[in-house]
């Protein structure tokens, strides 16, 4: 009966995990079609005027030094490799097992915190390019860009509604010069190197005094550089990379703390700790054990005289 019974709770539990893995596929899926919609203008969106002869958005075009495919790339590849390379290092392969928190295998647990981070990568992503849409703002090179047939005899006043008119450049590009913030390098970069921070910071051991703050100031470099080159390709304006890297820093922390847990493990055992890459108990847990394994036997010995002095008081 009790077989039966833990056959179909397993069961049930097994139907409602394949279920939930099925709505969270649809919502992946859905999020990511979205942001191809949104990437590709298939909705409406804003357009805001410029005020004429703006020096703000009067700069020349020249080009991305950190493309978008470069940068995507770098943001998905950096995390796996540096959290395969530290858990094959640092750790051994029989260290992540189920009785200690862990869920059963290195890869498994790479790819628990790696899908954690994708998580973030999309919805931050998706927050961006829907704030693009929304708000429209022209970049550094927007004139130059679309050329704005209102601007070419434009001296003074704002320009609420215009036509592009450059026929050397794609509609894309044109449509893309109004589309300056927040900056979407700077997000991504600055999620991808809030992650690998806090990674390193929890799960790579005091093995070195410096290696630790060298990596992280390695890490923090590529946040600079894909938001210092936003500004200097006159891409972005300074507040979009700013408002970009606040948008990353709060994402990233919120993947770390909330759906990472710290990086910390659930463990099962209340002190672990790794030595000489072997997992030990604390001392204290096992004498805890001890203690409480030794009362439990005290108590069932008690139990026994007290039934023998009732059994033969009521003989008597």
């Amino acid at each position: 009966m009790d077989k039966s019974k833990r056959e179909r709770k397993v069961a049930s539990r097994w139907r409602n995990f394949k279920r939930m893995l099925l709505i969270k596929r649809n919502l992946y899926c859905l999020i990511i079609v979205l942001l191809g919609v949104l990437e590709f203008r298939a909705v409406p969106r804003q357009y805001i005027g410029f005020y004429c002869n703006d020096p703000k958005i009067s700069f020349k075009f020249k080009g991305d030094t950190i493309s978008n495919s470069f940068l995507i790339f770098g943001c998905l590849l950096i995390p796996i490799i540096v959290m395969w390379i530290a858990e094959f290092v640092c750790y051994p392969a029989n260290s992540y097992a189920t009785e200690l928190g862990y869920v059963g295998s290195r890869a498994k647990q790479i790819w628990l915190w790696y899908r954690q981070f994708l998580i973030g990568s999309v919805s931050l992503l998706f927050t961006c390019e829907v704030i693009k849409t929304v708000i429209g703002e022209p970049r550094p090179h927007f004139l130059d860009t679309c050329k704005p047939r209102e601007a070419e005899n434009c001296t003074d006043g704002y320009v609420e509604k215009y036509t592009c008119t450059n026929t050397n450049v794609s509609d894309w590009s044109i449509l893309d010069s109004s589309r300056s913030f927040p900056s979407g390098h700077s997000c991504l970069s600055m999620h991808t190197t809030i992650f690998i921070i806090c990674y390193i910071q929890r799960r790579l051991p005091d093995r070195s005094v410096m290696l630790k703050p060298w990596l992280q100031l390695l890490m923090c470099m590529w946040t600079v550089v894909c938001s210092l080159t936003r500004l200097v390709d006159n891409r972005h304006h300074w507040w979009d990379v700013l408002a970009g890297i606040i948008m990353g820093f709060i994402c990233g922390t919120v993947i770390v703390n909330v759906l990472c847990c710290k990086f910390h493990i659930n463990r099962k055992i209340s002190q672990i700790y790794c030595e000489n890459g072997q997992v030990n108990i604390d001392y204290e847990t096992k004498q805890n054990g001890k203690k409480l394994l030794h009362e439990t036997t005290i108590d069932l010995s008690e139990n026994r005289e007290l039934k023998n002095v009732k059994s033969s008081t009521w003989k008597e």
